[in-house]
């Protein structure tokens, strides 16, 4: 049993490995066809493919006949403890993957609380409550659709804002208002969510300058769902 899990380990870095490594392969292709959009190029693209493909088989291979090789030699000089080049082919990509999801995971969750930190000194702050604020806000999204990318911002940074609609200071409220629309999702425009209800208690808001502020927020949002 223990040999069938260091074999599955071994497999698993190797595929690891093959997959997150750059492709001598590809890079060649870059480095010869980089202005090139021709069918001759897209030929030259699937060929290059193919090879990368083939590079990757022939390495995950070796690795497993490396780890083959070694397994044997360790066996025969138990017992002595295992080489430290065996433990890096059946742990070493998998330790590194691992590491590397959690370090990310928390980079990413350090800067979405500073980025909502960057959002709560707004509203506090003495900034003109008429001039609409300017974030570096983190996006944690990592596919190419620029409509996901918006929503994924909005679901991110939506509350923040919002809980101070109801602060008893009007600049608090101001501010507050237009950090929820800084934040709104232009793109897709869904018309609910946090910065919806921000919107409308700030167009009942007792202070007269809030609800001009939400009059023209009001107009842009019904005149981006106009078809």
């Amino acid at each position: 049993m223990s040999l069938i899990v260091r074999f599955l380990c071994a497999m698993l870095s190797a595929v690891i490995f093959v997959w997150y490594m750059p492709s001598p392969a590809q890079m060649l292709f870059r480095l010869l066809y980089s202005d090139c959009w021709s069918e001759d190029c897209y030929a030259a693209w699937s060929w290059y493919n193919a090879l990368a493909f083939d590079i990757q088989i022939i390495t995950v291979a070796l690795w497993m006949a490396l780890w083959t090789f070694l397994e044997i030699r360790r066996f025969k000089r138990l017992p002595s403890p295992a080489p430290k080049l065996l433990t890096h082919i059946r742990y070493g990509p998998i330790a590194v993957f691992v590491f590397s999801l959690v370090a990310i995971a928390a980079f990413n969750l350090a800067l979405i609380q500073y980025s909502r930190f960057q959002i709560i000194r707004y509203v506090h702050s003495d900034a003109p409550v008429t001039e609409r604020p300017s974030f570096e806000l983190h996006n944690n999204y990592r596919h190419w659709c620029g409509n996901g990318m918006a929503a994924n911002e909005y679901a991110l940074y939506g509350d923040t804002p919002a809980a101070y609609i109801d602060d008893p200071d009007p600049a608090t409220r101001a501010r507050a208002l237009q950090a929820s629309m800084y934040v709104y999702d232009w793109i897709n425009n869904p018309q609910d969510g946090p910065s919806i209800e921000v919107l409308k208690k700030a167009a009942a808001d007792p202070d007269p300058l809030i609800r001009a502020i939400a009059a023209h927020y009001n107009s842009e949002v019904h005149y981006s769902a106009a078809p």
